[in-house]
């Protein structure tokens, strides 16, 4: 097997199936046809397993119902990685999907001997795909540690399998998920692929995690003590 897609699930107030279907539809369509979708399943309900039955026909696909930590996303994200086999490692956050049909292939193709990690370029849409907005692309900045993110969502990287064994998710964060393990795989792998091709989608909408967090009263707080705790584990 030679790459993975990692996706964790959950119901998403209602919207997990729908979300879920929409990232298969675009995952079916990729011209690159050697992978393994491996969806780790934080949902209290079996709906997520009704979409997985409509494609396990048409790429190979593992599901795991995760019943540990529950609400927490970096565990259930580091769950699929756990499961994965290929040696590349793509992550996929639920409501996001595949802007390019040939998303995989570059992604493949763009890794050698030297690299370890990629990140790749995005968009966002609110109105599932039907139009797109903000063109992004990744550049690494010395406050990534601190919370400031030029690189984007989980769901534009990539690496070899190596690094996931040896550095996931933390799971003692929310807000600072993805920036601290960009700059803890950066400290041990060195710099990644800046792939500047737009190949994913962020979906934004109301339920989105970050929103949820950006929203909450206590968001400033909670991000300075995250911040804290990531200066302190890398810096100190």
């Amino acid at each position: 097997m030679r790459l993975s897609i990692a996706i964790p699930t959950f119901e998403y107030k209602g919207r997990g199936t729908e979300f879920l279907d929409f990232l298969f539809r675009t995952i079916e369509i990729q011209t690159f046809k050697d992978f393994e979708v491996v969806v780790s399943d934080h949902s209290k309900d079996d709906k997520l397993v009704d979409i997985i039955d409509n494609f396990k026909d048409k790429f190979d696909i593992r599901y795991i119902k995760n019943k540990n930590d529950l609400n927490n996303g970096s565990s259930n994200t580091n769950n699929a990685l756990r499961n994965c086999s290929g040696d590349i490692v793509k992550i996929m956050f639920q409501d996001d999907f595949f802007y390019d049909h040939e998303a995989l292939q570059k992604i493949y193709d763009s890794f050698d001997d030297e690299h370890h990690w990629l990140v790749c370029g995005s968009n966002h849409t609110k109105d599932n795909g039907k139009s797109f907005f903000r063109d992004f692309y990744p550049r690494w900045n010395k406050k990534i540690i601190k919370g400031v993110n030029t690189i984007s969502s989980p769901s534009v990287m990539a690496a070899k399998k190596r690094v996931f064994d040896q550095i996931m998710f933390d799971e003692s964060l929310v807000m600072m998920m993805d920036c601290e393990i960009y700059y803890h795989i950066k400290k041990e792998f060195g710099e990644p692929i800046y792939l500047h091709d737009v190949l994913v989608s962020n979906r934004v909408h109301k339920d989105q995690i970050s929103f949820k967090y950006n929203s909450s009263s206590n968001s400033a707080t909670d991000l300075d003590r995250e911040v804290k705790y990531c200066i302190s584990k890398h810096l100190n």
